[in-house]
């Protein structure tokens, strides 16, 4: 059963309270718990100093050797970046009419993204003029990043200077590397975060051949697992941040189990107790859970059938108005108090479903009707034809159910005022109604011509529609209704824009009457 937001009101309503159970459960639970407790630690303190020792041991090992992993890897990265500056920087040396495309074939050899060269002080790659729309799109996207790395590059001494930095988008994680060749040149190249998987996978696999004993996993910035080594059955217990040209990347490792012979005299005394604690918490819980899942029925029941009542009551009192201010006009006060009568009727035959709503999880047919179900449709929008007037709705009926049959009159009327009143609530104006018998099933569409449902709405609808599907905060929760009558009566909803609009289909079971039966011998 779905525990939504009838739950919440039967709490706040002092039906059941959330905290009183969970205080009941918890304190139960603490005085049995008591004692174990106390026992647990003492016998912890006692047999545990030897393991604590051994696990602190290994969790610094482990660390000390996702640190070497990381400078592996590191020093993969920078020789890959290196290979690609270095052909880079003899196609500019040996320069003549092909230098521009022998620097571009290259950066295509080296798995290179994008290329920037500085030199003299001028942009070299890619060119101020005739310069390929892809590099001047890339330019705006690492230029900020590429002069931020040469700012580096002035900081540091030496006759060769690099610096290298990850940069993370939204799904794609680069590798940045800008190394001075000269005084006066530059060269910056990135790599997609794809490229460099194979080069680290490799340096990683021979650094780690021997690390059996243990765990090794190996994320990106993003946090992705790029990287595994070692047992499955493991999980990792220890990060750790790399540092160098893997800036942004950390190592997860395991410490390898160790046996722990000194816990064997604490889990045979322990295991006992803690199952006779355990079956006695459940079975608390069980019995508090249980009369939860009757509130929280009952709290359901209250609240779809509220629902229910108030188009209704709405109505009454609109007709009310109306019977006082037409007292002296006779035919206008019969019609207004045929629509009363009505009315009246509808909400005692909703009474008798709260007894059916006592019995069953999902509302049942009250009884089956012989009526026709445009007639139906007609008296019952006839009925209501004031009240969605007034909320800026005119109602449009295309009638394609006209034999008389045996249905749910009443789960017909419902579904039918919550379609309508839910279209009227949130896309007033033009509503479409369309009737339809086909192979023994009545269906009735509601079509409004608002502006529809974005995904994220569409989703929250449709969801609303599923079996055991919830109404969510008091969102959608005419649709739940109309969704459990339709089901009761062997039907089903659907809901799809319609461009513009919303469509609602709602379908039940119908017999035919036995005049038509009469017409059709077997």
């Amino acid at each position: 059963m779905s525990l939504d937001i009838s739950r919440r009101r039967a709490f706040s309503q002092g039906r059941l309270q959330r905290s009183d159970i969970w205080r009941t459960v918890a304190w139960f639970a603490l005085l049995l718990a008591l004692p174990l407790v106390v026992f647990g630690i003492f016998a912890f303190y006692l047999f545990n100093a030897d393991y604590a020792v051994t696990r602190t041991r290994e969790a610094a090992q482990a660390a000390r050797q996702a640190a070497e992993l990381g400078d592996v890897a590191s020093a993969a990265l920078d020789a890959k970046a290196g290979r690609a500056i270095s052909q880079i920087t003899a196609a500019l040396d040996a320069g003549g009419p092909d230098m521009m495309r022998n620097v571009r074939v290259a950066s295509f050899v080296n798995e290179v993204r994008f290329l920037l060269v500085h030199d003299r002080d001028g942009k070299v790659i890619p060119l101020a003029t005739g310069t390929l729309e892809s590099e001047n799109e890339l330019l705006q996207r690492f230029g900020g990043l590429f002069a931020s790395l040469r700012d580096q590059m002035d900081s540091e001494s030496g006759p060769t200077r690099k610096v290298g930095t990850w940069t993370v988008g939204e799904t794609l994680v680069s590798f940045a590397q800008c190394q001075r060749m000269t005084e006066s040149r530059d060269i910056c190249v990135i790599f997609d975060e794809i490229t460099l998987d194979p080069v680290l996978e490799e340096a990683l696999d021979k650094a780690s051949a021997k690390l059996n004993d243990r765990l090794l996993m190996l994320r990106d910035p993003l946090g992705r697992a790029l990287w595994s080594h070692g047992p499955s059955n493991l999980s990792t217990s220890a990060i750790s941040d790399l540092s160098g040209s893997m800036r942004g990347w950390r190592m997860e490792t395991s410490t390898p189990p160790v046996a722990h012979h000194g816990l064997l005299p604490l889990i045979a005394i322990t295991v006992p107790l803690i199952g006779s604690w355990l079956l006695l918490i459940w079975y608390m819980y069980r019995s508090q859970q249980a009369r939860l899942l009757e509130s929280t029925f009952r709290s359901e029941m209250t609240a779809k059938l509220s629902h229910d009542l108030r188009t209704p009551i709405a109505n009454l009192r609109l007709y009310t108005d109306l019977l006082l201010r037409r007292s002296g006009d006779e035919a206008a006060v019969n019609r207004y108090g045929a629509v009363m009568r009505a009315e009246v009727e509808r909400l005692a035959l909703l009474a008798d479903n709260t007894i059916v709503y006592g019995r069953t999880a999902a509302p049942a047919p009250v009884r089956l009707d012989e009526a026709v179900p445009d007639a139906v449709v007609d008296a019952t929008i006839a009925r209501y034809e004031h009240l969605f007037a007034a909320g800026g709705s005119t109602i449009e009926v295309e009638h394609n159910a006209p034999r008389a049959g045996f249905f749910d009159r009443v789960s017909f009327e419902r579904i039918l005022i919550n379609l309508i009143d839910n279209a009227n609530k949130y896309a007033p104006g033009r509503i479409l109604v369309t009737t339809a018998e086909v192979d023994g099933m009545l269906t009735l569409i509601v079509r409004d011509f608002g502006r529809g449902l974005d995904r994220s709405a569409q989703a929250k609808m449709l969801a609303l529609v599923q079996p055991g599907g919830g109404a969510k905060d008091g969102f959608g929760l005419g649709l739940v209704v109309v969704r459990e009558l339709a089901e009761a009566n062997g039907g089903k909803v659907t809901i799809e824009n319609a461009e513009p609009g919303l469509r609602v289909t709602a379908s039940m079971k119908i017999k035919g009457s036995a005049k038509e039966e009469a017409k059709c011998p077997s």
